[in-house]
């Protein structure tokens, strides 16, 4: 099952450039959005799917395996890969789609210091799994088009929890590196 997994994992990889193609020729040819939505729909079940397969492999026990490395490595960049797309053709704002892109830029860099400083490997936090699931909600909602005041709305609540979360990694990272010195 794991190989299963992490084939999925690798799938949301391979998948990216197709995605960000897709999305950066949705303001010539509107019709893309649809397969964008589709391409999104099937990364997030692979991101579903490969979780629970990891999880059931492992029957609940704590094995550290390459899967979850790459898993949150394809998760962020696929994400961040379409935000930036996004962003380039205008759909979403430039501050919105640089905070977001800039919270998992600082999330990766403080992994690796804590990583590197203590030995620590950080774990997602409940909130950033919430910001993630909102990001990638958000667009599934800016490629459905909606009206203007719905999607500000959704583009305001998904940088609050993406900067709220950022925090409790940060919160995280330096208990961690508090904790190693002690």
């Amino acid at each position: 099952m794991l190989k299963v997994a992490n084939s999925l994992t690798m799938l949301r990889l391979v998948a990216t450039p197709a995605l960000v193609y897709i999305l950066l020729n949705t303001a010539r040819f509107p019709h893309y959005d649809w397969y964008a939505l589709a391409l999104i729909a099937v990364l997030q079940a692979t991101d579903v799917l490969d979780g629970y397969l990891a999880r059931q492999a492992k029957g609940g026990v704590r094995i550290r395996t390459m899967g979850e490395v790459l898993d949150p490595i394809a998760d962020k960049l696929y994400i961040n890969s379409a935000v930036i797309a996004l962003t380039w053709v205008g759909r979403i704002p430039e501050w919105a789609g640089g905070l977001i892109v800039l919270r998992d830029a600082l999330i990766l860099a403080g992994w690796l210091a804590t990583y590197l400083g203590t030995g620590v490997r950080l774990l997602p936090n409940k909130l950033g799994k919430v910001a993630d699931t909102f990001q990638a909600a958000l667009l599934v909602l800016v490629l459905l088009r909606p009206p203007q005041t719905l999607l500000t709305a959704a583009i305001w609540v998904t940088v609050s929890l993406t900067i709220a979360s950022g925090f409790l990694y940060l919160k995280g990272a330096l208990s961690a590196r508090h904790e190693a010195r002690l």
